[in-house]
């Protein structure tokens, strides 16, 4: 029973700072599209980081067809490693002005590395695409 309980509390442990890498990874391609004069459909495709996986451009090129806006073609203008297991830094709580410091305030919580290219290998596991009717 011991045992059970320890590996319960783990896994709730492991799961308390597990951000949504997804949405994560589409916000900073969204945002970094604006640098790069990108305009249509920007979206994070995911991306095994291994020497062995295609690089974000042949990612990209063979992203399916998005229907609602009938993009067809995709290309790549950036690569990012969204970093996992990253600390929880707690809620921040009081609303638009904060009387007192929010917890985990001078720590860091999430972890994104932007390459500035799209490449390969073990680097990036997001592939930021533009679609294009």
């Amino acid at each position: 029973m011991g045992r059970i309980t320890l590996i319960i509390a783990c896994l709730l442990a492991l799961g308390k700072a597990d951000y949504d890498l997804d949405e994560m990874a589409t916000a900073a391609c969204t945002g970094m599209s604006v640098g790069h004069s990108k305009v249509g459909g920007v979206v994070a495709v995911r991306r095994q980081c291994s020497d062995l996986t295609a690089d974000c451009n042949t990612v990209c090129q063979y992203a399916p067809v998005f229907s609602p806006w009938k993009l067809k073609t995709w290309s790549c203008f950036d690569s990012i490693h969204v970093y996992k297991n990253q600390p929880e830094l707690g809620k921040r709580t009081g609303g638009p002005v904060e009387t007192t410091a929010p917890p985990g305030v001078g720590k860091y919580g999430p972890v994104i590395y932007r390459y500035g290219r799209c490449h390969g290998g073990c680097g990036p596991n997001y592939c930021c695409c533009i679609g294009q009717k």
